[in-house]
């Protein structure tokens, strides 16, 4: 299954938010403009990052967002829990009760299983310093 729209615009919108600095606010306007996100979809993907407490977020005077934890303890696996998007490639692992076969299919029980772990693990060792550390770097070249 392809990421949807709304994960890749929250993966965008936390490594602009990582790129401003740690203990650094920023608005949801900004962060929208830098990570080319349209403003309205930011603001409920932000929403969804605050309650899922990888971002707080303050009203008023000197308010935004702002990480709720270091970088580096943010993952990319992180960002799909918060916005409720399944870390799988396979419709019989992703949705309950999908697959009336899900307790007799090698398919089910092994390779998808095998491979929907292997994905979550890939996503949850990508942190958000170590990937801004190597945009910056990227940049740099």
């Amino acid at each position: 299954m392809p990421i949807n729209w709304r994960t890749d615009y929250g993966i965008r919108l936390m490594y602009e938010l990582v790129l401003i600095g740690e203990g650094n606010r920023a608005t949801v306007r900004q962060l929208a403009e830098t990570s080319q996100v349209p403003y309205d979809y930011a603001r409920t993907i932000v929403r969804d990052l605050v309650v899922g407490g990888l971002l707080t977020s303050r009203r008023g005077v000197g308010g935004g967002v702002m990480l709720a934890r270091s970088a580096a303890q943010i993952s990319v696996l992180d960002v799909f829990r918060a916005l409720k998007e399944p870390a799988s490639l396979a419709l019989c692992t992703d949705v309950g009760g999908a697959c009336t076969r899900s307790t007799t299919c090698p398919m089910h029980q092994v390779f998808w299983r095998d491979l929907d772990d292997l994905i979550e693990g890939h996503l949850g060792s990508a942190d958000f310093g170590s990937l801004a550390e190597t945009g910056l770097r990227l940049k740099a070249h």
